[in-house]
């Protein structure tokens, strides 16, 4: 029939899951819907951590302004009331992140016009969509480099990491962070592999400009494309830079209007002050250090001790299997060039580094991409030629299953995960490393037997790192809400709130110099524990300790 297809065209069509493309999505997918599903502490998600009512009060914020002011929404007295900053600097992000939380926040608000009303777990649902596409955008890049089988082993390389999961169920702008990164980089692969045409150059672009307007890490990316396109085009590179920078550049200034008010003097005060904050104490090799003084070797040992044995080792056969580096593919070069350009400037003397591998998060996408690589090269050694290439692929799947085991026993505090080269979480403790960083240990399950013990009490929090991280731990619990807790941050400064009998303590190794001595010795009268290790402690409170001083 004319304009139809044949009935032989319809016998030789491929099924869905048997395209090239059909494995890559397909991890992507079930890493969005496991995140979904489980974003939610009383569904088996992580503890409230530090900054994510932070992130969530400005972003529904934001989206609230945005639905009142209409058009007003970008007068210049409004932008200043939306995008506040410092006299000394400029807001703590760009807005692209907020704008994402805030949006998936309000599909789920019951009160949008109240900022007292938040749900954490609205915001979070972000999180499952982003992993979901992380893992595809890292996938569907090997695939096309080195076939399905290693797209679908990079695609499973990104949810299949515990700390790169737990950031997908968490309400903050970190995975987010790693998804437009990840995007941008391999857009440009795309436009650049695709004669580099003018509009497609401007897509890669433009796709950099959202990782720019997303945060201060969308400036790494410069130097490695800045150096890759001059190695690939010579003096052609320089209009196709002109025409990805001035896109990106663009979409950041129409993305923020902050800077439309002042725009080089407002850019000038965010590339000078991005980093500036106060110092954020680390423990690693065994002391604490403040964060701009730790080791160079930091992030390189952070990202191979928190990968999962068996994708850092594939990640390396990758990185094996391209040398040459002269014959490499194009793309691979480029994802391994940022990989160590990222971890490079993370070790720079005097970069600020902190909260385990939480700053340089981009860096698993683009080791996914090596462990992918690693399969294939795996697959096609000549020492297992007796078996057929399928039988191989699927050693190498139980191989790859096998990688899981970190997500099942650190489910309940991924943001601890250490690999057996370091002997998990118990050998992480003896070598010196940091336990818990964030809280997320002080989950719903804890908290419902803070709730049994210490029902209608006030119960004290540390360490308390920030004004709002005790307020939205409660914010965040039924348990606590439905025993009437109130959870008070600890303040050395202030001391115990009149009446107070216990407290939450959760094992940040570098802020428990800020806790009373007294404390550490007090036996648990309930325990979050990992491997012998423990991560959060109710504690019954010395009767020696003074109470709040009186006003």
């Amino acid at each position: 029939m004319a304009g139809g297809r044949s009935n032989t065209d319809r016998s030789t069509a491929r099924p869905v899951w048997r395209r090239p493309w059909a494995g890559p999505v397909a991890m992507g997918l079930v890493g969005a819907v496991l995140a979904l599903a489980t974003a939610a502490p009383e569904t088996g998600g992580p503890g409230v951590t530090c900054d994510e009512l932070y992130h969530v009060l400005v972003a529904k914020r934001l989206v609230r302004a945005a639905r009142s002011q209409g058009w007003s929404f970008f007068a210049p007295q409004n932008i200043r009331r939306n995008f506040p900053w410092r006299a000394d600097g400029p807001p703590f992000h760009p807005p692209l992140g907020h704008w994402v939380l805030g949006v998936t926040h309000h599909l789920m608000d019951p009160a949008p016009d109240d900022d007292r009303v938040v749900s954490i777990t609205a915001a979070r649902l972000a999180g499952g969509l982003v992993l979901g596409l992380t893992a595809m955008v890292a996938g569907l890049a090997t695939w096309r480099m080195e076939g399905p089988g290693a797209g679908t082993v990079a695609a499973a390389a990104v949810i299949l990491v515990p700390r790169m999961f737990a950031h997908a169920r968490l309400a903050t702008l970190d995975a987010f962070t790693a998804l437009v990164f990840t995007a941008a980089l391999w857009a440009v692969v795309w436009a650049e592999r695709r004669d580099a045409k003018w509009w497609r150059l401007s897509v890669a672009g433009a796709i950099w400009g959202l990782a720019l307007a997303t945060r201060f890490h969308g400036l790494l990316l410069l130097p490695p494309v800045v150096a890759w396109l001059v190695w690939r085009r010579r003096w052609r590179a320089l209009p196709a830079l002109g025409i990805w920078a001035l896109s990106g550049l663009v979409v950041l200034a129409l993305s923020w209007p902050w800077l439309w008010l002042q725009p080089l003097a407002h850019l000038r005060i965010y590339l000078t002050t991005a980093t500036a904050r106060p110092s954020v104490a680390v423990f690693y090799a065994g002391q604490v250090w403040p964060d701009r003084q730790v080791p160079w070797h930091y992030p390189w040992v952070m990202l191979a001790v928190t990968l999962p044995l068996g994708l850092l080792l594939l990640g390396v056969a990758g990185l094996w299997a391209h040398r040459p580096w002269r014959r490499a593919d194009a793309g691979f070069l480029l994802a391994a060039g940022t990989l160590v350009f990222v971890l490079g400037v993370f070790s720079w003397p005097g970069t600020p580094v902190y909260d385990g591998v939480r700053l340089f998060l981009m860096a698993f996408p683009l080791w996914a991409v090596a462990a992918g690589v690693g399969a294939k090269w795996a697959v096609e050694q000549h020492l297992w030629r007796s078996l057929s290439r399928a039988r191989r692929w699927w050693i190498l799947g139980v191989v790859l299953a096998l990688q899981a085991t970190g997500m099942v026993v650190y489910w309940r505090c991924p943001l601890s995960h250490y690999s057996l080269a370091v002997g998990g979480l118990a050998g992480a403790e003896r070598l010196g490393f940091e336990v818990s960083y964030w809280g997320e240990a002080v989950d719903e399950r804890f908290l419902a037997e803070v709730g049994h013990r210490a029902p209608g009490q006030v119960v004290v929090f540390a360490p308390n790192l920030a004004p709002f991280q005790a307020p939205g731990v409660l914010l965040g619990s039924a348990a606590l809400a439905q025993a009437q807790v109130e959870l008070v941050g600890w303040n050395p400064n202030v001391g115990l709130p009149p009446g107070c009998r216990f407290g939450i303590l959760y094992h940040r190794r570098a802020s428990l110099g800020a806790v009373p001595p007294a404390w550490l010795q007090q036996r648990a009268a309930a325990e979050h524990r990992n491997q012998g290790v423990w991560l959060a402690r109710l504690l019954e409170i010395p009767g020696s300790l003074p109470e709040r001083p009186p006003p």
